[in-house]
């Protein structure tokens, strides 16, 4: 069957459609996809369904640069971490079928992963709780490049070497790779086919996804699949793909066409019933009853008032989101195949033009942005004042804050975002200033002398975080660069050695590939860095003996330093 072009719109019709679909303004649609439609550029597809009947589907940019092809909706991209919860109805699937249960230890399955003298449930791995360190972060601090080849059986190596865990299972939220590729493993030994075969069978088939599979092949071939692109600082792109081969917690190559009926199935229950869909969607927990915004494979939240189910994908070239308005039938799919596409952003854009055809109110975030707008005495002078850096060690995360009148602008946490005054006007007696994001997934508590703020974002867990102002309230001189940490650190969990050397009267942190990054310092012995919060720990004659590396897939990830190193030395 022919398949319609990118440029129909309201070309695709499901099995669900209904009579009369809202009609949808595709010009505005356009208009937020419209840089990629520049010549020469990468782009995106993006799609919009609505009870079974396709508003917009459309191509916007060039799936290949060499070869000027178009992006269509039946281009195929990597979808990164939007597969993870392709890979929790595998498992899903599997206890359904009563050969699993999702509180089933994991060394069930895997008796490659060490015993840390407490239970990591098959559960934990699929909320983002089981505590364990991201094999993708052990990978790439040991030397491994995206380009590189890496198999299942490096990940399940490094995995076995580790002798601690982030925290204790179900204790924290920590988004990590691990626990989903660790998935995959289980579905090839609990059901005797690998996650691409499984998936296949009991998902791709079932549903009418014939163009979507997992790809743990670095050399198969995908028909109609975009190249991945990054941009050159000097302009233009160079080619970004990965040649890593685990799946499950990426690796799932779709098209916006297939990704419609994939998000149709949780209306129609073709696979897996409503049993399925509940288990997928319900929420977790911690340990001490916190809800988190995250069920199994999905994000849990809410837009203008509307209960929003979601996942985005980010890996080499490629980004994507898919999201979902269950009360409302209302589906927006967005894959593109350059890195710097916020398909958050994008995907909003389309799904507010949807929500705007269906007659749904702006919500809370009309309101917020009304309350911000006011701007009372004092604001642009207090937002002056609270600018600066902000460190949460225990995650890894810096957030930067900019004056913005009269609030402040957020980077660090994401992609940046504009924190307005709370309403309310000036803050009570013995409280700080209060800032959030328009849509209210963001916000911020000073302490009343802006030294430190607590920071609630879904990204950072069900908890605000605290964050302490780097330096001290008031600092203006960076603090000494610690140039006694030139040496090599390393350790068997690692199996590689990194370096830290003096470079042009600075610290940079070298990777066994001799890839390296400068390490910028927050405090004392603190130092940020393009892999994580770096902090150097000392002995009792205060000499540097370990570097602790913290980010968001390692907590605290100890590296001994080598008894071979050359104090003080300097390289070029």
């Amino acid at each position: 069957m022919r398949r319609p072009s990118a440029a129909s719109g309201l070309a695709l019709s499901l099995h669900l459609a209904v009579a009369a679909p809202p009609a949808i303004d595709a010009h505005r649609i356009d208009a937020a996809f419209a840089s990629y439609d520049e010549p020469g550029s990468p782009g995106c597809a993006v799609g919009v369904l609505s009870a079974g009947t396709i508003l917009y589907a459309r191509g916007h940019g060039l799936a290949s640069l060499e070869h000027a092809v178009p992006i269509t909706p039946e281009t195929v991209f990597d979808l990164g971490s939007t597969s993870k919860q392709i890979t929790a109805a595998a498992i899903g699937l599997l206890a359904l079928d009563g050969k699993l249960s999702l509180d089933d230890d994991v060394r069930k399955s895997v008796p490659e992963i060490p015993d840390y003298g407490t239970v990591i449930t098959l559960r934990h791995l699929l909320t983002h709780t089981s505590g364990l360190r991201d094999y993708t972060d052990l990978l790439s601090l040991a030397g491994k490049r995206e380009e590189d080849v890496t198999t299942n059986a490096d990940a399940l190596a490094i995995l076995a070497r580790q002798r601690a865990l982030n925290f204790k299972p179900g204790a924290e939220y920590r988004y990590s790779n691990t626990g989903f590729f660790l998935a995959s493993v289980v579905v090839e030994r609990v059901s005797g086919r690998t996650l691409r075969e499984f998936a296949r069978e009991r998902l791709f088939r079932p549903l009418g996804m014939a163009h979507t599979e997992f790809l743990d092949d670095h050399t198969q071939v995908v028909p109609g699949r975009a190249t991945g692109y990054a941009p050159l600082e000097g302009g233009g792109f160079m080619v970004a793909m990965s040649n890593w081969e685990q799946a499950g917690d990426g690796s799932a190559q779709s098209s916006v066409s297939d990704l419609f009926h994939w998000a149709g199935n949780f209306e129609s229950g073709t696979v897996g019933g409503r049993r399925l869909i509940d288990m997928l969607e319900g929420q977790g927990r911690l340990l001490d009853g916190t809800p988190l915004d995250y069920g199994l494979g999905l994000v849990l939240e809410e837009h203008r008032g509307q209960r929003l189910v979601s996942h985005g994908g980010a890996w080499a070239g490629y980004r994507a989101m898919l999201m979902r308005f269950p009360a409302l039938r209302l589906s927006v799919v967005t894959l593109c195949n350059v890195d710097t596409a916020d398909t958050t952003a994008l995907s909003l854009a389309a799904a507010d033009a949807a929500l705007d055809a269906l007659g749904v109110a702006g919500g809370p975030a009309a309101s917020m942005a009304q309350g911000g707008a006011s701007g009372e005495a004092g604001a642009v002078e207090r937002s002056a004042r609270l600018a600066g850096v902000y460190v949460n060690e225990h995650l890894g995360e810096v957030a930067r804050l900019a004056p913005l009148s009269p609030g402040l602008r957020l980077s660090g946490i994401g992609s940046p975002k504009d924190l307005l005054p709370e309403p309310g006007g000036a803050p009570a007696p013995g409280t700080g200033p209060r800032f959030a994001t328009a849509d209210g997934h963001i916000r911020v508590a000073f302490e009343p002398d802006g030294s430190k703020m607590q920071l609630a974002s879904r990204s950072l867990g069900p908890r605000p975080e605290p964050f302490v102002r780097a330096g001290g309230q008031g600092a203006t001189a960076p603090p000494a660069v610690s140039r006694d940490a030139a040496g090599g650190y390393g350790s068997p969990e690692l199996g590689a050695t990194l370096t830290v050397a003096v470079k042009d009267g600075a610290l940079v942190l070298r990777l066994p590939t001799g890839d390296e990054g400068g390490l910028v310092a927050l405090a004392p012995d603190l130092y940020e860095s393009d892999f994580g919060l770096v902090r150097l720990v000392r002995d009792r004659r205060d000499r540097v003996a370990s570097l602790a590396l913290t980010n968001r897939g390692l907590a605290g990830f100890t590296l001994p330093r080598l008894a071979t190193h050359s104090p003080g030395g300097a390289s070029r």
